[in-house]
């Protein structure tokens, strides 16, 4: 099989030919048909995650097909449609995995991180940690909700969300498109925050109400005049200006939930006389997975995407890194 190897921080990727892995006991081996290009992998080239273990093949968005199983296991069966989020495994038993929030637990490896990924044509997973594919979800479309799907929807799940808040998503790239269709999904008010004008076209067919342009518009004092602010700022683009603009304009009880890691600046006192809230969300866990995947197939949201050839990964992270892709990147396997 092909596999794309990253063998050390700030190099490039190797395609190479390895012999197909063979599942251990609790293991499937999913021939891959699909993987995302995210930023995280983006982040792991550039060495930003101390815990990266080289050499290692990327990618974490996968959507495949049950190849083997090893022993001891009796789902998935052979043929099966998957989806392999982010964790590779937990322990179990510590307090965040026996409460459903397995993505907090200390001892957990990470798919594309600490254990390989889906850049390559065959891969194993452990076999608790894979989902089933709706069936209306081809491969492609699937593998984007991984986790930039999932990113979103388990941050809005966190923020405590509810049907009728307002919600304003800061970015319109292949993350905030999904952003905009799970919040309105999910019954929500959407305001799009964009330092491009061009993207007000797309964010009102997207079932935006309302579209602030950084350029030309105070972000924060628009904000507040929808209603008395957002219930709910979902920032997706990696901008610290973007950010500081818009956290203003958090209604009272709100909150600004980060998906992109970076240092906003924040007025405490207002943050303590309105009460509001800052957190942050790295992903969500399988629970979390499962409802994404439903929402998606029962409100048929698909990623805006562009499919690429394993043998272009090399060029599509250097596109994602100069540039700001309007839709996610798929690598699809021959």
């Amino acid at each position: 099989m092909r596999a794309a190897v990253l063998r050390r921080a700030k190099g490039r990727l190797e395609l190479e030919d390895r012999a197909v892995p063979v599942p251990g006991h609790g293991e499937v081996l999913i021939r891959v048909r699909a993987c995302g290009i995210c930023r995280g992998d983006l982040m792991v080239q550039n060495g930003d995650f101390p815990f990266v273990r080289f050499p290692i093949v990327p990618g974490h968005e996968i959507a495949g097909v049950v190849e083997s199983v090893g022993a001891g296991v009796d789902h998935p069966k052979p043929g099966a449609r998957v989806g392999i989020p982010w964790l590779f495994s937990a322990c179990g038993y510590c307090k965040h995995c026996i409460l459903g929030d397995e993505i907090l637990c200390s001892a957990g490896q990470y798919v594309g991180m600490t254990r390989d990924g889906g850049y390559q044509e065959f891969m194993v997973a452990r076999a608790e940690y894979v989902l089933p594919l709706p069936e209306s979800l081809g491969f492609a479309d699937a593998a984007p909700l991984m986790c930039a799907g999932l990113t979103v929807y388990s941050g809005l799940n966190h923020a405590g969300f509810k049907p009728g808040d307002k919600v304003a998503v800061v970015g319109l790239g292949g993350l905030g498109n999904l952003a905009v269709l799970f919040a309105r999904a999910m019954g929500g008010r959407v305001a799009v925050i964009s330092s491009t004008r061009g993207k007000e076209a797309q964010a009102r067919k997207l079932g935006a109400e309302k579209f602030i342009h950084t350029g030309t518009e105070p972000v924060g004092e628009v904000l507040c005049a929808w209603d008395g602010g957002a219930d709910i700022i979902l920032q997706v683009a990696p901008s610290l200006e973007s950010a500081n603009a818009a956290f203003p304009g958090l209604a009272p009880d709100g909150t600004f939930v980060l998906l992109a890691p970076m240092p906003v600046a924040v007025d405490y006192f207002a943050l303590c006389l309105r009460w509001q809230r800052l957190m942050g969300s790295p992903s969500g866990s399988r629970k979390e997975l499962r409802a994404t995947l439903e929402l998606a197939a029962a409100h048929d949201i698909r990623p805006q995407r562009k499919c690429l050839p394993l043998a272009q990964v090399d060029e599509a992270l250097a596109e994602l890194e100069s540039t700001r892709p309007a839709g996610r990147m798929v690598l699809v396997m021959d």
